[in-house]
């Protein structure tokens, strides 16, 4: 009776992830067409831009995923959902950079180069992305739900998207310091703390934490309703 009733909590909190999911999605896809109204020639906005479609890509792709599609169509909406996963690390330094200048700090050259070099390794993984080599195969009855298997490119890109990560809040904490008014430092709180979610929330962590979750089931989907809830 007691495994019943997990079953049946399980059952909901997947349920309420999926309407989440497909939330963040619509939400994040009308918040880009938002941003596209906006000047494009001005870096925060463009950058912020980025971050969105990313988002967008992410978000929609694991919303389409459930258990009507068939095995080929999910390894190529997982396969889809890297796409945006690639281009969070740069989009984010590119924003960070962004902000720096608007707080008054521009860039010598060397944070500008690092966001280009950012980009240019993003590219490099997408092209290790279409010879499937950064991700495995599809693992079907995978629990608590079927991903892909991780390779040795998938741990550099890991690295690779911690270090960016954290160098963009490095850089957030920076502009954040320089803000000369407390409405300026508020509205920076607001904006890194609305960052972060969606760097934390993207990334599929079934490809590290497989084991875990499949004997720990509910707190690992309870750990994803949260997240999402804070994207």
């Amino acid at each position: 009776m007691l495994i019943g009733w997990i079953e049946n909590i399980l059952t909901g909190i997947e349920a309420l992830n999926n309407i989440l999911t497909a939330g963040i999605a619509i939400t994040a896809f009308s918040l880009f067409l938002y941003a596209l109204s906006f000047n494009l020639r001005d870096r925060v906005a463009r950058s912020f831009a980025i971050i969105l479609l990313c988002v967008v890509v992410v978000f929609t792709t694991e919303a389409l995923q459930n258990r009507t599609v068939p095995d080929w169509g999910l390894e190529l909406l997982l396969r889809a959902q890297w796409v945006g996963i690639i281009f969070l690390p740069p989009s984010y330094l590119h924003l960070s950079d962004a902000l720096l200048v608007t707080a008054g700090r521009p860039s010598r050259g060397r944070r500008r180069n690092a966001v280009r070099f950012a980009y240019l390794l993003s590219l490099a993984f997408l092209i290790l992305l279409g010879l499937g080599l950064l991700v495995g195969k599809l693992v079907v009855n995978g629990n608590p739900a079927p991903h892909l298997q991780r390779t040795l490119w998938t741990e550099v890109f890991t690295l690779f998207y911690i270090g960016i990560i954290t160098l963009a809040g490095y850089n957030f904490i920076r502009a954040y310091r320089r803000m000369l008014t407390r409405s300026g430092q508020r509205r920076m709180l607001y904006l890194m703390a609305g960052a972060t979610a969606p760097a934390l929330g993207s990334y599929p962590y079934l490809l590290f934490g497989s084991g875990f979750a499949a004997q720990y089931p509910l707190f690992f989907w309870s750990t994803v309703i949260i997240i999402n809830v804070l994207v």
